[in-house]
């Protein structure tokens, strides 16, 4: 008979689990509707400088934003369902965030269109994305995550 230890999730597991649902979720929420929008709607809500910028993104960019945003979405939902494999697929979608970052960080024009508060927004991403895969990580070393 194999002795095997199960390790019953916390309520904190479990609110922990809804935020990176929510927070993924809305990730890709904001990568639809920045693929979808129409030019004038582009600019509306970020302005017209960095809509001039927006058909300049490189493919590998916007490749690696679908990615992470997508994974993320895809390990909250393993995360859920206790699966170990959330934990390599957050250190995929942090990996992939990083890499779609590199463009605004590195672009002088999108940097002075977006304004000095250019890198917030890329900053809580790389931050939460470090603390899902933290998290994940713990999980599946305690045995929470199978």
């Amino acid at each position: 008979m194999e002795n095997t230890h199960i390790t019953k999730p916390t309520i904190a597991f479990w609110i922990a689990g809804g935020l990176f649902l929510f927070w993924n979720a809305f990730g890709c929420y904001l990568y639809y509707m920045d693929m979808t929008m129409s030019a004038a709607d582009y600019a509306g809500a970020y302005g017209a400088d960095m809509a001039a910028l927006r058909d300049l993104y490189p493919t590998w960019s916007v490749a690696a934003y679908a990615i992470a945003v997508w994974g993320g979405l895809l390990a909250a939902i393993f995360y859920l369902l206790r699966k170990s494999w959330a934990a390599p697929l957050f250190i995929i979608s942090l990996i992939a965030a990083f890499i779609s970052f590199i463009w605004s960080f590195t672009n002088a024009d999108y940097k002075a269109a977006a304004g000095g508060s250019f890198w917030v927004m890329p900053v809580i991403v790389i931050l939460l994305g470090a603390l899902e895969v933290w998290w994940s990580r713990k999980k599946v070393a305690d045995g929470t995550l199978k």
